[in-house]
Protein backbone atom coordinates (compact mmCIF):
# COMPACT_ATOMS: atom_id res chain seq x y z
CA UNK A 1 0.00 0.00 0.00
CA UNK A 2 1.14 3.71 -0.96
CA UNK A 3 2.02 5.72 2.69
CA UNK A 4 1.99 9.04 1.14
CA UNK A 5 0.01 10.33 4.05
CA UNK A 6 2.06 13.04 6.12
CA UNK A 7 3.27 16.61 4.71
CA UNK A 8 5.40 18.36 7.33
CA UNK A 9 7.02 21.89 7.11
CA UNK A 10 8.84 23.46 9.79
CA UNK A 11 9.91 20.18 11.18
CA UNK A 12 12.31 17.14 10.50
CA UNK A 13 10.77 13.57 10.60
CA UNK A 14 12.96 10.30 11.20
CA UNK A 15 12.03 6.60 10.64
CA UNK A 16 13.20 3.36 12.85
CA UNK A 17 12.75 0.07 11.41
CA UNK A 18 10.25 -2.08 13.64
CA UNK A 19 11.03 -5.68 14.42
CA UNK A 20 10.61 -8.37 11.43
CA UNK A 21 7.58 -9.34 13.40
CA UNK A 22 6.14 -6.62 13.75
CA UNK A 23 6.52 -5.92 9.90
CA UNK A 24 2.91 -7.44 8.83
CA UNK A 25 1.06 -5.16 11.11
CA UNK A 26 2.53 -1.53 11.29
CA UNK A 27 5.00 0.67 9.13
CA UNK A 28 7.68 2.38 10.56
CA UNK A 29 8.15 4.16 13.88
CA UNK A 30 8.80 7.64 13.42
CA UNK A 31 10.25 10.80 15.61
CA UNK A 32 9.01 14.04 14.43
CA UNK A 33 10.79 17.05 15.86
CA UNK A 34 8.90 20.36 15.48
CA UNK A 35 9.90 23.98 15.59
CA UNK A 36 7.30 26.76 16.40
CA UNK A 37 5.62 27.70 13.71
CA UNK A 38 5.50 24.12 12.01
CA UNK A 39 2.74 22.31 10.31
CA UNK A 40 1.65 18.90 10.16
CA UNK A 41 -0.65 17.84 7.35
CA UNK A 42 -2.22 14.03 7.51
CA UNK A 43 -4.57 13.06 4.49
CA UNK A 44 -6.51 9.73 4.61
CA UNK A 45 -4.61 6.19 3.75
CA UNK A 46 -6.96 3.71 6.14
CA UNK A 47 -4.25 3.73 8.49
CA UNK A 48 -4.49 4.78 12.23
CA UNK A 49 -1.59 5.44 14.48
CA UNK A 50 -0.16 5.17 18.01
CA UNK A 51 1.23 8.01 19.27
CA UNK A 52 3.18 10.27 22.21
CA UNK A 53 3.97 13.62 21.96
CA UNK A 54 6.83 15.39 24.57
CA UNK A 55 6.13 18.94 24.81
CA UNK A 56 8.21 21.05 28.23
CA UNK A 57 5.97 21.31 30.80
CA UNK A 58 3.56 18.99 29.77
CA UNK A 59 2.77 15.19 30.83
CA UNK A 60 3.79 12.73 28.28
CA UNK A 61 0.72 10.87 26.85
CA UNK A 62 0.17 7.99 24.41
CA UNK A 63 -2.70 8.88 21.66
CA UNK A 64 -5.00 6.45 19.71
CA UNK A 65 -5.50 8.03 16.23
CA UNK A 66 -8.29 7.02 13.65
CA UNK A 67 -8.92 6.25 10.56
CA UNK A 68 -8.90 9.99 9.25
CA UNK A 69 -12.02 10.62 6.27
CA UNK A 70 -10.32 13.76 5.69
CA UNK A 71 -7.15 15.74 5.64
CA UNK A 72 -5.95 17.08 9.34
CA UNK A 73 -3.40 20.15 10.15
CA UNK A 74 -1.77 20.23 13.06
CA UNK A 75 0.22 23.75 13.84
CA UNK A 76 2.83 23.82 16.52
CA UNK A 77 2.56 27.48 18.66
CA UNK A 78 5.69 25.68 20.32
CA UNK A 79 8.12 23.18 19.62
CA UNK A 80 7.51 19.77 20.37
CA UNK A 81 8.17 15.97 19.63
CA UNK A 82 6.01 13.32 18.15
CA UNK A 83 7.15 9.46 18.35
CA UNK A 84 4.94 6.68 17.27
CA UNK A 85 3.95 4.42 14.42
CA UNK A 86 1.77 3.75 11.71
CA UNK A 87 -0.85 0.96 11.57
CA UNK A 88 -1.94 -1.11 9.03
CA UNK A 89 -5.55 -0.96 8.54
CA UNK A 90 -7.35 -3.41 10.90
CA UNK A 91 -4.66 -3.66 13.13
CA UNK A 92 -6.04 -0.84 16.16
CA UNK A 93 -8.77 -2.52 16.73
CA UNK A 94 -7.16 -6.15 16.77
CA UNK A 95 -5.04 -4.32 20.07
CA UNK A 96 -7.90 -2.51 21.05
CA UNK A 97 -11.09 -4.27 20.47
CA UNK A 98 -12.51 -0.64 20.06
CA UNK A 99 -15.05 -0.78 16.62
CA UNK A 100 -12.89 1.59 14.53
CA UNK A 101 -15.98 3.15 13.19
CA UNK A 102 -16.39 4.70 16.78
CA UNK A 103 -13.09 6.36 16.66
CA UNK A 104 -12.95 7.75 12.92
CA UNK A 105 -10.89 11.12 13.07
CA UNK A 106 -11.01 11.39 16.58
CA UNK A 107 -7.66 11.02 18.95
CA UNK A 108 -8.30 8.68 21.74
CA UNK A 109 -6.42 8.84 25.03
CA UNK A 110 -5.16 5.30 26.25
CA UNK A 111 -4.46 6.48 29.84
CA UNK A 112 -8.04 4.96 30.85
CA UNK A 113 -8.28 2.18 27.84
CA UNK A 114 -7.91 -0.68 29.61
CA UNK A 115 -6.45 -2.82 26.53
CA UNK A 116 -3.41 -0.70 26.80
CA UNK A 117 -2.83 -1.01 30.51
CA UNK A 118 0.62 -2.28 30.04
CA UNK A 119 1.87 0.35 27.69
CA UNK A 120 0.45 2.89 29.54
CA UNK A 121 1.97 1.41 32.59
CA UNK A 122 5.66 1.04 31.25
CA UNK A 123 8.04 3.47 32.89
CA UNK A 124 9.35 5.54 30.28
CA UNK A 125 12.27 7.34 32.42
CA UNK A 126 14.42 8.29 30.33
CA UNK A 127 11.82 10.31 28.76
CA UNK A 128 14.00 10.29 25.08
CA UNK A 129 12.81 9.08 21.75
CA UNK A 130 14.49 5.93 22.11
CA UNK A 131 13.16 4.70 24.57
CA UNK A 132 9.61 5.40 23.92
CA UNK A 133 10.06 3.28 20.97
CA UNK A 134 11.33 0.51 22.70
CA UNK A 135 8.63 0.80 24.71
CA UNK A 136 6.22 0.98 22.23
CA UNK A 137 7.80 -1.89 20.27
CA UNK A 138 7.86 -4.22 23.32
CA UNK A 139 4.13 -3.78 23.95
CA UNK A 140 3.11 -4.30 19.82
CA UNK A 141 5.13 -7.72 20.13
CA UNK A 142 3.45 -9.18 23.36
CA UNK A 143 0.53 -8.47 21.89
CA UNK A 144 0.80 -9.55 18.57
CA UNK A 145 2.80 -12.24 18.75
CA UNK A 146 -0.33 -14.17 17.49
CA UNK A 147 -2.96 -12.05 16.39
CA UNK A 148 -4.16 -12.34 12.56
CA UNK A 149 -7.05 -10.14 10.58
CA UNK A 150 -9.89 -11.60 10.27
CA UNK A 151 -9.97 -13.56 7.12
CA UNK A 152 -12.52 -12.14 5.09
CA UNK A 153 -11.32 -8.30 6.25
CA UNK A 154 -7.83 -9.67 5.41
CA UNK A 155 -8.95 -10.68 2.06
CA UNK A 156 -10.93 -7.67 0.70
CA UNK A 157 -8.19 -5.34 1.75
CA UNK A 158 -5.42 -7.17 -0.33
CA UNK A 159 -8.16 -7.43 -3.33
CA UNK A 160 -8.91 -3.59 -2.91
CA UNK A 161 -5.30 -2.72 -3.12
CA UNK A 162 -4.36 -5.38 -5.58
CA UNK A 163 -6.76 -3.58 -7.55
CA UNK A 164 -5.56 0.09 -6.16
CA UNK A 165 -8.91 0.74 -5.46
CA UNK A 166 -10.86 0.24 -8.70
CA UNK A 167 -13.65 -2.46 -7.41
CA UNK A 168 -16.83 -2.83 -7.01
CA UNK A 169 -18.42 -3.33 -3.61
CA UNK A 170 -20.74 -6.39 -5.35
CA UNK A 171 -17.78 -8.23 -7.13
CA UNK A 172 -15.20 -7.33 -3.98
CA UNK A 173 -18.14 -9.29 -1.73
CA UNK A 174 -18.27 -12.03 -4.05
CA UNK A 175 -14.19 -12.35 -4.05
CA UNK A 176 -14.59 -12.82 -0.14
CA UNK A 177 -17.75 -15.23 -0.51
CA UNK A 178 -19.89 -12.66 1.70
CA UNK A 179 -22.91 -10.84 0.74
CA UNK A 180 -22.24 -7.23 0.73
CA UNK A 181 -23.82 -5.88 3.65
CA UNK A 182 -21.99 -8.48 5.41
CA UNK A 183 -18.77 -6.56 4.35
CA UNK A 184 -20.22 -3.17 4.96
CA UNK A 185 -20.48 -4.30 8.40
CA UNK A 186 -16.79 -6.11 9.02
CA UNK A 187 -15.04 -3.42 7.27
CA UNK A 188 -16.79 -0.69 9.27
CA UNK A 189 -15.73 -2.68 12.89
CA UNK A 190 -12.46 -3.34 11.45
CA UNK A 191 -11.28 -0.37 9.09
CA UNK A 192 -13.47 2.23 10.43
CA UNK A 193 -15.39 2.56 6.90
CA UNK A 194 -17.53 0.10 4.54
CA UNK A 195 -15.68 -1.20 1.33
CA UNK A 196 -16.34 1.43 -1.05
CA UNK A 197 -15.30 4.61 1.25
CA UNK A 198 -11.83 2.79 1.77
CA UNK A 199 -11.67 1.70 -1.78
CA UNK A 200 -11.92 5.36 -2.76
CA UNK A 201 -8.78 6.44 -0.41
CA UNK A 202 -6.74 3.67 -2.08
CA UNK A 203 -7.64 5.19 -5.55
CA UNK A 204 -6.77 8.67 -4.21
CA UNK A 205 -3.01 7.01 -2.74
CA UNK A 206 -2.47 5.17 -5.81
CA UNK A 207 -3.50 8.69 -7.97
CA UNK A 208 -0.68 10.32 -5.90
CA UNK A 209 1.24 7.40 -6.16
CA UNK A 210 1.10 8.29 -10.31
CA UNK A 211 1.48 11.92 -9.45
CA UNK A 212 4.76 11.75 -7.95
CA UNK A 213 6.15 9.23 -10.54
CA UNK A 214 5.36 10.79 -13.63
CA UNK A 215 4.57 14.20 -13.25
CA UNK A 216 3.48 16.70 -16.01
CA UNK A 217 0.20 14.10 -16.61
CA UNK A 218 -3.33 16.00 -17.18
CA UNK A 219 -5.92 15.48 -14.90
CA UNK A 220 -8.30 13.68 -17.96
CA UNK A 221 -5.11 11.66 -18.16
CA UNK A 222 -5.17 10.23 -14.35
CA UNK A 223 -8.72 10.40 -14.61
CA UNK A 224 -9.32 7.14 -17.16
CA UNK A 225 -5.63 5.26 -15.59
CA UNK A 226 -7.15 5.08 -12.19
CA UNK A 227 -10.83 4.08 -12.56
CA UNK A 228 -12.62 7.88 -12.30
CA UNK A 229 -15.59 8.09 -14.03
CA UNK A 230 -14.33 11.46 -15.32
CA UNK A 231 -11.86 14.34 -14.78
CA UNK A 232 -14.99 16.07 -12.19
CA UNK A 233 -14.93 12.65 -10.47
CA UNK A 234 -11.05 12.51 -9.79
CA UNK A 235 -11.08 16.26 -8.64
CA UNK A 236 -13.94 15.58 -5.99
CA UNK A 237 -12.38 12.77 -4.68
CA UNK A 238 -8.84 14.57 -4.70
CA UNK A 239 -10.08 17.70 -3.11
CA UNK A 240 -11.89 15.64 -0.42
CA UNK A 241 -9.00 13.49 0.41
CA UNK A 242 -6.06 15.77 -0.20
CA UNK A 243 -7.21 19.27 0.35
CA UNK A 244 -6.65 20.55 -3.01
CA UNK A 245 -7.70 20.23 -6.34
CA UNK A 246 -5.36 17.91 -8.10
CA UNK A 247 -3.32 20.68 -9.85
CA UNK A 248 -2.58 22.84 -6.75
CA UNK A 249 -1.94 19.24 -5.15
CA UNK A 250 0.77 18.49 -8.10
CA UNK A 251 1.86 22.45 -8.01
CA UNK A 252 2.82 22.54 -4.27
CA UNK A 253 4.80 19.41 -4.94
CA UNK A 254 3.37 15.52 -4.05
CA UNK A 255 6.79 13.88 -3.51
CA UNK A 256 6.75 16.16 -0.43
CA UNK A 257 4.43 13.38 0.84
CA UNK A 258 7.71 11.03 0.39
CA UNK A 259 9.25 12.24 3.18
CA UNK A 260 6.97 10.78 5.11
CA UNK A 261 6.93 7.36 3.31
CA UNK A 262 9.11 4.28 5.07
CA UNK A 263 7.84 1.47 3.46
CA UNK A 264 10.62 1.41 1.17
CA UNK A 265 13.56 1.20 3.32
CA UNK A 266 15.50 -1.71 2.72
Amino acid sequence: MSISSTLVDRAQIQFHEAADALRPFVGCFWVITAEPGATLRVVPDGSTAIFLELREGLPPEWILRGPLVRPHERHFTCAGTLIGIRLRPGVAFLLSGIPAHTIVGRRVGLSDTASFHELVADDLAPCTAERCIDVLQRFLLRRLEHAILHRTVAAALHEVERQHGSVRVPDLAAHCRVSSRHLHRLMRIWIGYGPKYYASIIRFQATLHDMEGTPGRTAAELATENGFFDQAHLTVDVSRFGGATPGRLAAAGVADFSKTRCDDLP
